[in-house]
């Protein structure tokens, strides 16, 4: 095995745990999340979300959504009020609205000690 493989594999092991320090801080909050911006919804699984949050909180609070992956169809778990936020039918399900996040907010929703070890 090369160094730089071995280097993949243990960042990987140290992700996955660190994924699951911050699944079971939730548990059984929710299992989806489904993020809006500008009236498109995102989905998410719970290791999505906290991979999509950890890389924005690193980028200073920026973030990339691609229209690609928005999804087409809107899902009967999130209903739209008239404002255009989203609201969730379950608590199973969260709903962010991400023009209101701010920095704090992104690195709120990560343990501090994983945005610092990149």
């Amino acid at each position: 095995m090369t160094a730089q493989q071995l280097n993949k594999l243990f960042s990987d092991a140290a992700a996955d745990a660190s994924f699951q320090r911050w699944s079971e801080q939730r548990r059984p909050w929710f299992r989806l999340v489904f993020a809006c911006e500008y009236g498109t919804i995102w989905k998410f699984t719970t290791k999505e979300w906290w991979q999509f949050a950890t890389k924005t909180g690193r980028n200073n609070g920026s973030f990339d959504l691609p229209l690609s992956k928005a999804i087409r169809v809107h899902s009967r778990q999130v209903v739209r009020g008239s404002d255009g936020k989203i609201s969730a039918v379950d608590e199973s399900i969260r709903c962010v609205n991400l023009l209101e996040w701010t920095l704090a907010d992104w690195k709120r929703e990560v343990d501090s000690s994983v945005l610092l070890s990149s």
